[in-house]
């Protein structure tokens, strides 16, 4: 296809035909010569957004990222909706391989139930990879907004899942070859089968029916990071139990295989969540077979507390790069 923008018969043909998924709250949608889409929250909500930029290939690893976006709206105790999606590609591509990332952005927009709202598609010289800029957003009540993030000391933290948990499905994919020769093979398949469990959408919304104090996902910097974040702007610290975090013991061994702290392994896929009730909540995770633990507990001081048995050490601040 030619630089610059893509042509109107191309858009309807690989694009627009592509996008099956509707959700009620989007009155106007992606059209041609529709330059906005028209979100209409209910009385009372307000609108969560969250942006970000990601690499399409390799194809298979799409949807852990796009699950991964999602994920920050749901931690901030919002209702994803929809997102709006502007893919960059290099000049000489195929028409084909615009279909395939348009089938795959809409088979997770269904799988999410999030509608594509709109977007661009730019054919350009200027990239050498194909780029999708993602903007997803959702809706929050504003009752619930006004509650989040109050912190008090004695609140439980627990985290959902495990530790590392699409870093290591991704490690699976990537260094798949080396794995092997020291892992078995059922091994490695189950961690690279992880991706589909990367959303945080159903536990975000067991925890806001039972008014969290608030969450936060884990991503890029891994636990160690997310546990930062957590606190950081809230003037609160924490104690947290290092050898309560869970994991699944297959990070653990491609971990040391390949020389990457577990702890700081990119985490998408488990969440944290700030309760004064933790039995309540982790009942109510474990009905919807969703495995968590209580981690530790939030303090009155600023610090930020690791134990490990009998030693204790404080957090340091994340390399910028791990912040997400």
């Amino acid at each position: 296809m030619r630089p610059g923008k893509i042509s109107e018969s191309v858009l309807k043909r690989s694009v627009l035909k592509q996008i099956k998924t509707k959700r009620e709250e989007i009155a106007v949608g992606a059209g041609v010569g529709t330059d906005c889409s028209f979100f209409v929250p209910k009385e009372n909500e307000g609108c969560v957004l969250t942006t970000c930029v990601i690499s399409i290939e390799p194809l298979e690893e799409l949807g852990l990222q796009i699950r991964a976006a999602v994920n920050n709206v749901a931690a901030f105790a919002g209702e994803p909706v929809g997102i709006l999606s502007s893919l960059i590609l290099p000049d000489k591509i195929l028409e084909s391989k615009l279909q395939s990332y348009t089938g795959e952005i809409e088979r997770l927009c269904k799988e999410l139930n999030l509608q594509n709202a709109g977007g661009n598609t730019l054919i350009t010289e200027g990239v050498k990879v194909p780029i999708l800029n993602l903007t997803v957003f959702g809706k929050k009540e504003n009752k619930v907004h006004e509650k989040f993030y109050r912190y008090e000391e004695g609140d439980e933290i627990i985290l959902t899942k495990w530790a590392g948990l699409a870093g290591t499905s991704l490690l699976a994919r990537r260094e798949e070859n080396k794995l092997k020769e020291r892992l078995p093979a059922y091994i490695i398949e189950a961690a690279k089968s992880w991706e589909t469990q990367v959303s945080v959408l159903e536990e975000s919304r067991i925890a806001i029916k039972h008014k969290i104090a608030g969450m936060h996902d884990v991503s890029r910097g891994g636990i160690f990071a997310a546990l930062w974040e957590l606190v950081e702007e809230r003037e609160v610290g924490f104690n947290v139990d290092l050898r309560k975090i869970p994991m699944r013991q297959e990070t653990i061994e491609i971990c040391e295989i390949l020389e990457k702290n577990p702890y700081e392994l990119y985490g998408a896929g488990a969440l944290l969540m700030v309760t004064k009730n933790s039995s309540l909540l982790l009942s109510e995770l474990e009905k919807e077979k969703i495995p968590a633990a209580v981690i530790g507990r939030i303090t009155g001081d600023r610090a930020k507390v690791i134990l490990n048995g009998e030693e204790q050490r404080f957090l340091e601040r994340p390399k910028a790069e791990a912040l997400s």
